[in-house]
């Protein structure tokens, strides 16, 4: 019998290992995923990089072992548009200058909108400045309230 030793210095709380247990699933469901897309014999679970890296952080929750991964349609789409190259910049900005709350919610939006200055040109830019700021949130090691 094999003895697995398990080293858990002083600060080592539950939080801990509650977040390391969030990873590892994360992590598990996107390699089923990738052996999947190479034609291994697992189910398609719908799993993208971004909802891996949402689901390790805790900002999404992790479905069950074989459920895929529910799409929201106002989630940022996983792909870049060099048309969009202004909105994606001024999200990375928007989140650097005004990110202290790290939460992308209505009235984050509101402003950003306002800010944006062409009403008629901001619904079909908004989602690229969603993902820049996303973008600069997952980059960001300053923001505490993350």
């Amino acid at each position: 019998m094999v003895t697995m030793m398990q080293h858990k210095p002083s600060w080592f709380t539950r939080e801990d290992e509650s977040a390391w247990e969030r990873v590892k699933e994360a992590f598990r469901r996107d390699w089923r995923q990738t052996k999947h897309d190479f034609g291994g014999n697992e189910p398609n679970l719908n799993q993208q990089v971004g909802d891996t890296i949402s689901q390790a952080t805790g900002s999404k929750p992790i479905p069950s072992k074989y459920t895929p991964t529910p799409k929201a349609t106002d989630e940022p789409q996983d792909m870049y548009d060099e048309h969009d190259e202004d909105a994606y910049r001024y999200g990375y900005a928007a989140f650097r200058h005004h990110g202290a709350t790290c939460e992308w919610n209505a009235e984050t939006e509101s402003k950003l909108g306002n800010e944006w200055g062409d009403a008629t040109d901001w619904p079909q830019h908004r989602q690229a400045v969603k993902r820049g700021w996303f973008f600069a949130k997952n980059q960001s090691s300053h923001c505490e309230n993350c």
